[in-house]
């Protein structure tokens, strides 16, 4: 089951990301959760929340409204099983509801680890 993220949700999915509980972390957590631009999705399997994406829109004058994905992170335990895919799916959909009709993801050339 996924659902759209609360601010209630901040620490946990700081977690999620295996990620220090920084100040830092959680601001930029914040941030995102409260954005209009932006949505944050948790998938849970059992009950268990195993994994989140982070989605948004981008926006430029010349351009038509361009729909992100910008974080996406799952257990280790839950990698390989699909999950990765339902909240892309997710994500798109999310922004095709704002009006997007085009949908970019970005990775860094260096970043290595499997979802």
């Amino acid at each position: 089951m996924i659902r759209e993220a609360k601010i209630s949700d901040c620490e946990l999915l700081i977690s999620l990301a295996g990620k220090e509980n920084s100040e830092e972390q959680m601001k930029e957590m914040r941030k995102s959760l409260t954005s209009y631009n932006e949505a944050v999705f948790i998938d849970y399997e059992n009950e268990i929340p195993v994994g989140y994406a982070i989605c948004g829109i981008k926006e430029e004058e010349s351009l038509e409204p361009v729909g992100t994905l910008s974080e996406l992170n799952l257990k280790p335990t839950y990698r390989n099983k699909g999950i990765d895919k339902r909240l892309l799916n997710k994500c798109e959909n999310w922004a095709k509801d704002k009006g997007c009709k085009t949908f970019a993801v970005t990775c860094l050339a260096e970043d290595t680890q499997k979802i």
